[in-house]
């Protein structure tokens, strides 16, 4: 009978301590456990984007347009949310490799160019911490644009515009994205851009560059 008894408390103990462990789990907010890992299921997102970019910023004013960009950009992602572990997370992300065309429509240039449109490629990184809506990112594209060039040498031998039409394009832009819901998104930046020729022109005309930095704005969603 005693041992009847003993085995009776011992099933009373482990049967309160489960069904007490069962309570702590369904008393626990289910907003600790959301990440902006959960919008990473999808594997493509598309995204328009605009801003404003000022040149030249490296030839001291000179030929200094105010450029309005426009941009439609899908990203692919290439790997899931990884390096958890390395430098105590602040690296943890993941990476997608970008499609971008672009337009340019250039202001303040009455000698030289009025538009430049193109494309470019590249890869972005996005650091994602769990429980963030915040995410972010860092890139760099490389591509082709096509210009309405009109180059020109003045009388002190300065030469303006680009160097012909065809011109090959970079960028590098870092900022944030802002996780509105499971589809959509938003993402502010900021962004330099370089245009030129490689030289390509020469000797005809000179070579060039536009370079040009400024905001940039985006909203995007998943597929």
């Amino acid at each position: 009978m005693k041992n009847l008894t003993s085995i009776l408390g011992v099933l009373a103990v482990s049967t309160i301590l489960v069904v007490a462990g069962e309570d702590k789990k369904m008393v626990v907010p289910e907003d600790i456990a959301v990440s902006s890992d959960q919008n990473q299921e999808n594997d493509w997102s598309l995204e328009l984007g605009t801003g404003i970019q000022w040149s030249n910023v490296r030839a001291g004013g000179e030929d200094a347009y105010t450029m309005i960009p426009g941009n439609f950009t899908a990203g692919l992602k290439l790997d899931d949310v990884g390096l958890d572990d390395f430098a105590g997370g602040i690296f943890r992300g993941y990476s997608e490799f970008l499609f971008q065309g672009y337009g340019y429509a250039l202001t303040n240039s009455p000698d030289a160019e009025s538009r430049i449109f193109g494309g470019n490629v590249g890869p972005r990184y996005n650091f994602v911490q769990p429980g963030w809506k915040l995410v972010p990112y860092v890139e760099g594209l490389v591509g082709l644009g096509f210009a309405d060039s009109n180059p020109r040498v003045d009388n002190a031998g300065n030469a303006h515009g680009l160097g012909e039409d065809f011109n090959f394009s970079f960028s590098v832009g870092a900022g944030a994205r802002y996780d509105i819901n499971d589809t959509w998104f938003a993402r502010a930046g900021i962004l330099y851009t370089h245009f030129s020729n490689a030289g390509l022109s020469e000797p005809a005309h000179p070579n060039r560059p536009i370079d040009a930095l400024g905001p940039m704005i985006s909203v995007g969603f998943w597929l």
